[in-house]
């Protein structure tokens, strides 16, 4: 099965039609603009799919955020894309300690099961974590997420995110069921949200 998530960040740009008839600001089909980079297909439509839906319940969008989960944590499975430019980068992202090793392959909407959950988020606001730094606050809306928020599942930085820490234990580290990235690209993350910002996960 797909097993993915996905993070959409919104801003107020105006945009009507559907997302599969947008285009780069250069005037490139962005659906196939983000595929040539490596994006999964099915992800992308899914991601798609989802925004034409909920036209007109949401902001149109500027970044959105794709987290493949069929992909080893060994990879940079987390997608940032520009639906401007169609510019794609590409991050690391942990998943929670229970939800596998290195594969995540067990998801759970369960206060203190320590996984990863699947669905549609809205991701407002931040705030300042003792423990790690600027986080995103994160609002499931699907059966499978809508715990969310009593589970603290937030976007953060975290040091156990890195090149370094795969070196020294041939693995990145686990969250607590958040999905974690680097102590950097949480700041470069969040900086892209901070006006209207929704989160979406599937499978």
């Amino acid at each position: 099965d797909l097993i993915i998530s996905i993070f959409i960040f919104f801003q107020n740009f105006a945009c009507a039609g559907s997302m599969y008839d947008r285009r780069t600001n250069t005037g490139r089909p962005l659906f196939e603009t983000l595929l040539n980079q490596g994006v999964p297909r099915e992800a992308l439509d899914l991601m798609f799919r989802m925004y034409d839906y909920n036209q007109g319940k949401i902001p149109n969008t500027t970044y959105g955020v794709l987290i493949d989960y069929t992909q080893s944590s060994l990879t940079k499975r987390l997608f940032l894309l520009n639906f401007s430019t169609g510019l794609v980068e590409r991050f690391y992202v942990s998943h929670g300690i229970n939800s596998g090793v290195i594969q995540t392959r067990s998801f759970s909407n369960l206060v203190d099961s320590w996984k990863s959950s699947i669905g549609f988020y809205y991701a407002k606001g931040t705030y300042k974590s003792q423990k790690n730094g600027l986080s995103l606050f994160l609002d499931g809306i699907d059966r499978s997420n809508n715990s969310a928020r009593t589970r603290n599942i937030v976007i953060h930085g975290a040091k156990y995110v890195s090149d370094q820490f795969i070196a020294q234990n041939g693995r990145l580290g686990w969250s607590e069921g958040c999905p974690a990235v680097g102590l950097e690209s949480a700041q470069y993350l969040i900086n892209r949200s901070e006006e209207h910002t929704s989160e979406l996960q599937s499978h």
